[in-house]
């Protein structure tokens, strides 16, 4: 894998860990409040829906790949892989 693939993986962990899991739970919470479970004074149900509705679409545009986050930090061709075999060799002591 090189490298702009392994910034394209972390792009899909954040989409799902940080926006689209939290975004179902805000999602939750806003029907929770709809069908009083919980009170909060001044503050009604369609801020916890707009809110967890806008989590949830930029976690499956992360999902998605991001395309155009992963092409602005990587607009060059990625041909070299990162792997053993291309660590660089320690110099000797003596040279």
């Amino acid at each position: 894998m090189g490298v702009k693939d392994w910034f394209a993986l972390a792009i899909r962990v954040v989409g799902i860990a940080l926006l689209l899991i939290p975004g179902l739970g805000t999602l939750l919470d806003s029907l929770m409040l709809k069908l009083g479970y919980f009170n909060l004074p001044d503050t009604q149900p369609s801020y916890f829906l707009v809110y967890g509705a806008a989590q949830i679409v930029a976690g499956l545009y992360l999902i998605r790949g991001a395309s155009f986050l992963i092409e602005f930090a990587y607009p060059w061709d990625d041909t070299e892989k990162v792997d053993s075999a291309t660590e660089v060799e320690p110099r000797e002591a003596g040279k």
